[in-house]
């Protein structure tokens, strides 16, 4: 990307809450940090490891009248690279503590042990899945943009449900999993304002994107069936604004998060379509749902399919079968 294409924003949206514009390398398109005076200077979120993301960051911050040397906390709302890919540059810099969810730690940290396990996961779900073995190369290269766009560092606390956040007294941690397994938001009772991350985006559904388990021996997450009821908690709450990881800020978030949960059920109905004479691969479905970007997207559309797929076999309207270690699912 052209730095002199980009302009470093830094829009103050409350007194004390300013919204950085970070420019990504991705599809996604720029992620959304937020800087927040408190007790102590908060950074939720970082952007990822790109000079053009770094001189975004160190510019706006800049714009909002701070350096990055003076943060002293970040929250990340998640360890998905757009978001938490520049973390360590930031700490050196700064000597910033971080806080996120317990889940997030082996990403961030690039846990080689982990990293193993990660893509021992994805290569046995790929393959049950019926993606063909010349696609199974989409694991190597997602292992690859985690390094490439992150570094190494360390959570030195780790949040939980509920809890107030560390020197941020107004502000209360509530899990939101379903886009990532470490997804967290942050809610202030006051001006009923809650910075989302990636759980609530107003301009594009967020991906419940398909992660290995907590428990090693455990089966996967149910991750869109988390999404769903994560989503269905906010609903319930007085919220006037969401600061979302990537676009504008939300203002109808029961209108949105409705629309949401009933596109939901309008894939399953068009999965059961597919299924209605035939037999086929969560592999072969996701080829007919998403013709135009399913070889680019694969990792996302795939998991997008194996959701929908969850509920349809959580209320008995598909069955399964498994033939030479592939899944084949049927009406």
């Amino acid at each position: 990307m052209d730095m002199r294409e980009w302009h470093t924003k830094a829009t103050q949206i409350t007194p004390d809450i300013y919204c950085l514009e970070i420019p990504t390398p991705f599809n996604v398109g720029a992620v959304n940090v937020y800087l927040i005076k408190g007790e102590k200077l908060t950074l939720i979120d970082v952007g990822p490891k790109t000079d053009e993301a770094w001189q975004a960051l160190t510019e706006g911050l800049q714009a909002a009248g701070v350096s990055v040397e003076e943060i002293e906390q970040i929250v990340l709302t998640h360890h998905h690279v757009d978001h938490c890919g520049q973390l360590e540059k930031v700490r050196k810099k700064s000597g910033a503590l971080t806080l996120a969810h317990p889940q997030a730690a082996p990403y961030v940290e690039l846990d080689a042990e982990f990293m193993d396990f990660h893509d021992q996961f994805f290569l046995q779900l790929y393959k049950k899945s019926g993606v063909p073995s010349d696609k199974l190369i989409i694991i190597e290269k997602f292992h690859k943009l985690m390094t490439t766009f992150s570094e190494p560092s360390q959570i030195d606390l780790k949040l939980k449900h509920e809890q107030q956040v560390p020197h941020l007294p107004e502000w209360q941690v509530l899990y939101t999993p379903g886009h990532s397994q470490s997804h967290l938001s942050l809610y202030r009772e006051r001006d009923r304002t809650m910075i989302g991350g990636d759980h609530i985006i107003g301009h594009i559904s967020s991906n419940a994107f398909i992660e290995p388990p907590r428990d090693r021996s455990g089966a996967r997450p149910l991750t869109l069936v988390q999404y769903r009821t994560a989503l269905q908690m906010c609903a319930d709450m007085e919220i006037e604004q969401v600061l979302a990881g990537h676009g504008e800020i939300v203002r109808n978030h029961r209108e949105l998060i409705s629309s949401r949960l009933q596109k939901n059920w309008s894939r399953t109905d068009t999965l059961r379509s597919l299924l209605a004479d035939k037999e086929l691969t969560a592999y072969e479905l996701t080829t007919l749902l998403f013709p135009a970007i399913y070889e680019k997207e694969l990792p996302l559309t795939l998991s997008e399919t194996l959701g929908h797929i969850d509920l349809l076999m959580i209320l008995h309207q598909i069955e399964v079968r498994e033939q030479d270690g592939v899944l084949y699912y049927h009406l």
